[in-house]
């Protein structure tokens, strides 16, 4: 005698389905795409974006390109819905090879997409490192953590972040001049 087995998931409402896939790792919230024509796209509309170097990991020199595209595809894909969360996380924004990572780009398409929290932990990235300047100045950003090994962080002088109630810096967080001052007194909340 056969069993009936019920694919109950794939009925659930978009919302869920992109919430049950925002506690997968990012490689495994792709694979669902095969599922079925439902959760071909799903993938895209997830609130919590982590990039690692575990995503690396197995990547030949040729397909660095394609995991860059992949991830510009990703933040900027159309009917896009708000961030959570996005992390940049374990030595991502590292060079591979000849590759050089856009996380600048990155960063700023994660804001453009209303992000509420942004965690980057970055390496080797030389003695200062000049964050998007929009980061300073993001109104839905409400935690915000650093790890910045290091490198110098120079915050703009017209530094703002309304909404930000937690900043976490960790690893040799090295600021520019006053620029952890002018940083901490324009975030009202925090």
């Amino acid at each position: 005698m056969a069993m009936c087995i019920k694919d109950r998931i794939s009925n659930f409402p978009d919302h869920i389905r992109c919430h049950i896939l925002s506690f997968l790792p990012i490689k495994a919230a792709v694979r669902t795409s095969i599922i079925s024509t439902k959760w071909r796209y799903l993938f895209a509309s997830i609130s919590t974006i982590e990039f690692d170097r575990y995503l690396l990991r197995g990547l030949t020199h040729r397909n660095v390109d394609s995991f860059k595209n992949f991830v510009d595809t990703l933040l900027k894909f159309p009917d896009q819905v708000s961030l959570d969360c996005f992390r940049l996380r374990d030595g991502i924004s590292c060079n591979v090879g000849d590759h050089d990572f856009d996380v600048s780009a990155w960063i700023c398409a994660a804001l453009c997409r209303g992000v509420k929290e942004i965690d980057l932990e970055l390496h080797n990235l030389g003695d200062v490192l000049t964050l998007p300047a929009v980061l300073f100045t993001c109104h839905s950003l409400v935690t915000l953590k650093l790890n910045a090994e290091g490198s110098k962080i120079e915050v703009p002088s017209e530094a703002c972040l309304g909404n930000l109630k937690t900043l976490q810096l960790t690893h040799w967080v090295v600021f520019d001049d006053d620029s952890i001052h002018r940083l901490i007194s324009n975030c009202p909340v925090l």
